[in-house]
């Protein structure tokens, strides 16, 4: 019984070991972050190829990157939904927008990013990082909404808007495009495309600065 109890203990405390082992990686490697915050996340190898050019993207060796992977491959989940948690933790400074091809998925993609901010394994490596109502935090005079939110006490802020959206007023340090056309229909449609394209050029680019990334992932339909 003490031998079984012991070895109960020498688990434990190799499991704690691993966990703290894995936070200090997810702090500073996009790689382990999802893995961290969702212990049941399968990580397939490709999924690391694009955490790790993502992270080349926060650091700024890769200003533009483009992303085209088929559906249900979780490019959304990596891009959309990990990345920008994981940036704004690591810089509560940054201005991200985040665009899709309408306004209630770039709205979804704004609320589960909120979540894992509110994550208490996230404010364990992120502790500057918290948006207003979390872990009682009332902060008066930041926004936090479906459409965007700000980190309290810092200059950073995370904004949704769908293709076609304003975004006058917006600077952006890191911009995302997650499908801007919907399906293979709007794909096809030349209307649609030069539609979207002529927003891109009047609207989204107009946001950026000379120290600006942009990513862009999609399915090619077309």
């Amino acid at each position: 019984m003490k031998s079984q109890k012991n070895k109960l203990l020498l688990d434990l405390e190799e499991l704690r070991w691993a966990n703290e082992w894995l936070a200090r990686k997810a702090e500073k490697d996009f790689s382990y972050f999802l893995p961290y915050i969702n212990p049941s996340y399968q990580r397939k190898w490709f999924h690391k190829v694009i955490m790790q050019y993502c992270q080349k993207v926060f650091e700024g060796d890769i200003k533009n990157l483009m992303v085209f992977v088929p559906p249900q491959h979780g490019k959304s989940e990596l891009i959309s939904r990990g990345f920008p948690a994981w940036a704004l933790g690591r810089n509560p400074d940054l201005k991200m927008v985040a665009c899709s091809y309408s306004a209630s998925l770039s709205q979804q993609f704004s609320r589960q990013v909120q979540r894992i901010i509110d994550n208490k394994d996230y404010a364990a490596i992120f502790p500057d990082t918290h948006l207003r109502g979390s872990a009682g935090e009332s902060a008066r005079g930041f926004l936090r909404n479906v459409d965007m939110f700000e980190i309290v006490g810092h200059n950073g802020f995370y904004k949704a808007v769908g293709v076609g959206g304003s975004l006058t007023g917006t600077p952006v340090d890191i911009g995302i495009i997650d499908d801007p056309v919907k399906d293979a229909m709007e794909a096809y449609s030349e209307i649609f495309r030069q539609r979207v394209w002529e927003w891109y050029n009047s609207v989204f680019r107009t946001r950026l600065h000379n120290n600006s990334r942009q990513l862009f992932i999609m399915t090619r339909w077309h």
